[in-house]
């Protein structure tokens, strides 16, 4: 038969074998042999009432439960570095664009407008990326609104050189910008109420859904007792990406 914890039959047949042969001669030249026979005999028999009692079962089990809760930490992990990627990218962007719509729309200022927009587009699409890979529900309605906003805006877009290319993201003609409407631009960058304006309004309120998951406020993905619930965001990321 097989070992099972360090004893088999034949070790047990043999252990209680030299117990029924010892005799007064030899039985002090035998006592330490008895005594280690003894001690993993009673190791044995602890082990089987621990099966017995279900001691095993409860090491096992808690041995499980340590695994995955090390799991759930890590997925933690992932999501709050995820959701300060997506704030910091949110906030990226919001930055580019007020930079954008503090430039005066004049014919001198067209170069520094040009290298503000490449910044807005790096942004845009970073915020694309990094939204996407958050599981919070909130971050990512606030991401796809702001995609749909833009395709909303895309033939006046393109008029400056602005394209909503592959999965919502943006590209810059930088040829077209440069015999682009000044007038254009104006009615694209002025005022809260332009395209910029609401663009810069869109970018704040995905920093502040990625913040508020980040401190267990509504639309977390993590409960009062900063525990990771999870979310059934698949549909809304495929539709932003």
């Amino acid at each position: 038969m097989a070992s099972i914890f360090g004893l088999n039959s034949s070790g047990d047949n043999n252990y209680f074998n030299s117990l029924s042969g010892l005799s007064s001669s030899n039985k002090s030249s035998n006592d330490s042999s008895v005594f280690s026979g003894m001690i993993s005999g009673a190791s044995a028999l602890g082990d089987y009432s621990m099966i017995q009692n279900g001691t095993y079962k409860k090491l096992l089990n808690a041995y499980y439960n340590r695994n995955s809760s090390s799991t759930a930490t890590e997925t933690d992990k992932k999501e709050m570095i995820n959701l300060n990627t997506a704030n910091a990218d949110a906030s990226a962007l919001n930055s580019s664009i007020n930079k954008l719509m503090g430039t005066a729309v004049t014919e001198e200022n067209r170069d520094t407008i040009k290298e503000n927009i490449k910044s807005l587009v790096e942004n845009y699409n970073s915020v694309i990326d990094s939204a996407s890979e958050v599981d919070n529900t909130s971050v990512l309605r606030q991401a796809l609104w702001m995609t749909q906003g833009t395709s909303a805006n895309s033939s006046t877009l393109t008029d400056i050189g602005l394209s909503v290319g592959e999965n919502n993201k943006l590209t810059f003609d930088e040829e077209k910008f440069d015999k682009a409407d000044l007038a254009v631009m104006k009615s694209l960058f002025t005022g809260t109420s332009s395209f910029m304006g609401r663009l810069a309004s869109r970018s704040s309120q995905i920093a502040s859904a990625a913040i508020n998951a980040l401190t267990g406020s509504s639309g977390s993905a993590y409960n009062s007792s900063a525990g990771y619930t999870g979310v059934n965001s698949k549909s809304i990321i495929d539709t932003l990406t």
